[in-house]
């Protein structure tokens, strides 16, 4: 029997074990309120936003808290924190790292600034980190290479600065880095090549220069590298080329010079190759690998020179093409044609010649088909519109093709943009009403004709269409009033250099959202239509070289996002509107070779250092055209011997050249000589200023024929 005050041995054992049962909850306790404080700090020192609403100290159950994950097994500790777009601004609280079982970090499309804090270094077990699409600022700090454990890293669309910090690269376990659009310098580190586990690698559109490391090419996992729009240097690594995990390999915008390894181009693993945009040398070579798994050859603008090999055919998988804007020169090879998966064919801006093959006519899966601006030769197909039948955008202005407008093309439903101009296609302009996603119509400098415009009127049926251009066509007649019911959409109409007659159709006031017109250098006739004060969204309106009369309409300055305005070579009279001052944005104002009085508005004279520019240089209503050329066959009118030149603001003489006109000054105002010539002699002019100039008064010089 045990002795008085003694417990059995079992009995003790029992209450230890439910001392240590008891005992847990506290120490669960203790470890979760230290992550429900972290979060409560965090909440502090973001601004207020939707996600916080059930963060509040009286709440326990953090884990139920909107964008916090905990673990599933006690103690029950926070392991990811995803607050992505959730309009949180502000800087990124330092007290995240008190998290420290965190595991997964997402802050992206959010407002937050600042830099971002170097205690994030602290959360050794961190996998994924995105701080994406926000507005941090400073250097990428070093202290994350202590995250030991990251996979993720994501960085992008921020504006950081500095360099990459080279100790990234003792994260071995990364396997995604993405440092794209921001401000970071320096040269890409060489040991990301040697990342054993990296697929990954996207450090676009930074200020990243010096060369390619080839160390890159060394990586047996490397899938997707993008270091494009980033100055930079050297050529393309042989060992990148040869890389036998890479899928898609993106170099856009750098210069990047030399010849385009050979091997990049028979590849048994690249997807996407996108070069363009480089001084990249050398011809194209030929195309040998067995069943290539390209998709995607982008190599436009570079000055690759040379043939098209007929081996491009080889790629049989091919679904774009892109070799626009190089030195290519001979014949389109017929194998492109025979490629069955292709949708979009770039050649534009070449020097190819000869006729098109029939087969880049017949591809039935082509949705856009560049061949603008070469030398190519012979008809269009006739019945091209049935050949083409998914077709979007034919671009193919700039060659020598030539005969009737197929017109088989209406038929061609899924056109959004047809430019054909600049080219010797014959016929009458044919009606495209038929084709309902019609966006961009280009005709210029053909030798098609008018009609009775009733192809004005079919466009009305066209309700995307925004923009029209007839530029160069000889056409006759009057402009008919159908032109008001083009799509309400239009931004775009150019009508210059035809002989189109009578008067501009005041109807022309209904399409609210132009932004270009180009009626110049036609023969219109009669006033220019107050209507025109409806165009809100009008940047360029050029009416020069016509035959209008009458006044300009008052309802001028109601134009207030004009940037360039020309109605020289008219016979407009009356006063200038005082109300062009109203038309802040004006850069280019011509109103010579008409009748018209008065001085330019001191409004419309000077903005945010913007000067109108009137006839090559000056500002006055008669002044004479400048000596040179005379473009595009436009009426020059007789030198007159003497005149007179008013200017509403002093602040434009300095930039009147006579030497342009051929014109000497006979009575220079007071302090004229000061201010006219070099830049340099502009400095400290006040002081030389008349009573007359610092009222801004009207200024008249007076000019005769040198």
């Amino acid at each position: 029997m045990a002795s008085p005050g003694l417990l059995p041995l079992g009995l003790v054992w029992l209450l230890s074990i439910f001392t240590n049962i008891c005992s847990q909850p506290i120490a669960i306790s203790n470890e979760t309120e230290s992550d429900r404080q972290a979060l409560l700090c965090i909440e502090t020192q973001l601004s207020e936003a939707q996600v916080f609403t059930a963060w509040s100290n009286a709440s326990l159950e953090l884990c139920n808290w909107h964008g916090v994950t905990c673990s599933a097994q006690s103690p029950r500790r926070v392991i990811e924190l995803n607050m992505a777009s959730q309009g949180i601004r502000g800087d990124i609280p330092p007290c995240i790292a008190k998290l420290s079982s965190l595991r997964k970090l997402q802050l992206s499309n959010n407002s937050l600034h600042g830099v971002i804090p170097s205690e994030l270094g602290l959360l050794s077990k961190l996998s994924i980190l995105n701080l994406s699409m926000n507005s941090l600022e400073g250097n990428i700090p070093a202290e994350l290479v202590s995250c030991s454990q990251l996979q993720i890293l994501d960085l992008s669309n921020n504006s950081l600065s500095g360099e990459i910090p080279p100790s990234l690269s003792q994260c071995t376990h990364l396997q995604e880095i993405n440092l794209s659009s921001n401000k970071l310098q320096g040269r890409i580190p060489f040991a990301f090549g040697n990342l054993p586990w990296l697929q990954i690698l996207v450090l676009a559109a930074n200020r990243l220069s010096g060369t390619i490391p080839p160390s890159l090419g060394s990586s047996l996992s490397l899938i997707h590298v993008d270091l494009g729009s980033n100055p930079l240097m050297g050529g393309i690594p042989e060992s990148l080329a040869k890389s036998p995990s890479l899928q898609i390999l993106r170099l856009i915008s750098n210069n990047l010079t030399g010849e385009i390894p050979k091997a990049l181009f028979n590849s048994s693993s690249l997807i996407v190759i996108c070069l363009q945009k480089n001084n990249l040398l050398g011809s194209l070579p030929t195309f040998i690998a067995p069943s290539p798994p390209l998709k995607h050859l982008n190599l436009g603008d570079n000055y690759l020179s040379g043939t098209i090999p007929p081996s491009i055919g080889n790629l049989s998988s091919l679904i774009t093409l892109y070799l626009n804007q190089n030195k290519l020169v001979g014949s389109i090879p017929q194998s492109i044609g025979n490629v069955p998966t292709l949708e979009k064919v770039n050649l534009n801006i070449n020097s190819l010649s000869g006729t098109v093959p029939p087969s880049l006519f017949n591809m039935s899966s082509l949705k856009y088909l560049g061949m603008a601006n070469n030398s190519l030769i012979g008809k269009l197909p006739s019945d091209i519109g049935y050949t083409l039948p998914n077709i979007q955008d034919l671009i193919l202005p700039g060659n020598k093709f030539e005969g009737p407008f197929p017109t088989s093309l209406l038929h061609a439903y899924n056109l959004r943009r047809l430019y054909l101009a600049n080219n010797s296609l014959t016929g009458f302009i044919p009606f495209f009403g038929s084709l309902p996603n019609l966006e961009k119509l280009d005709l210029s400098y053909n030798m098609l004709e008018a009609d009775d415009w009733g192809f004005l009127s079919s466009l009305s049926n066209c309700s995307r269409l925004i923009a029209l251009l007839l530029e160069g066509m000889n056409l006759h007649g009057n402009l008919p009033r159908s032109i008001g019911k083009l799509s309400i959409s239009m931004k775009e109409l150019w009508l210059r250099n035809n002989k189109i007659s009578g008067p501009i159709p005041p109807e022309i006031g209904n399409l609210k959202n132009l932004d270009t017109v180009f009626m110049d250098y036609n023969l219109f006739t009669g006033n220019i239509p107050s209507t025109i004060a409806n165009l809100h969204s009008l940047v360029y309106l050029a009416l020069a070289q016509n035959n209008l009369t009458g006044q300009i309409p008052d309802t001028i300055g109601n134009l207030v996002q004009l940037n360039d305005l020309k109605l020289d070579g008219n016979n407009l009279s009356g006063g200038i509107p005082a109300t062009l001052g109203q038309c802040t944005q004006l850069k280019i104002l011509n109103l010579a070779h008409n009748s018209l009085e008065g001085s330019i508005p001191k409004a419309a004279s000077r903005r945010q250092g913007h000067l109108p520019t009137l006839a090559g240089g000056a500002t006055a209503s008669r002044l004479p055209a400048p000596r040179g050329p005379n473009p595009r066959g436009a009426r020059r009118p007789q030198l007159p011997a003497r005149g007179d030149l008013t200017l509403a603001d002093d602040g434009l003489l300095p930039y009147l050249r006579t030497r342009a006109f051929g014109l000497r000054i006979e009575q220079p105002p007071p302090g004229f000589a000061n201010r006219v010539g070099k830049k340099e002699r502009r400095a400290g002019r006040t002081d030389r200023m008349s009573e007359q100039e610092r009222r801004g008064s009207p200024i008249v010089l007076r000019w005769a024929a040198a």
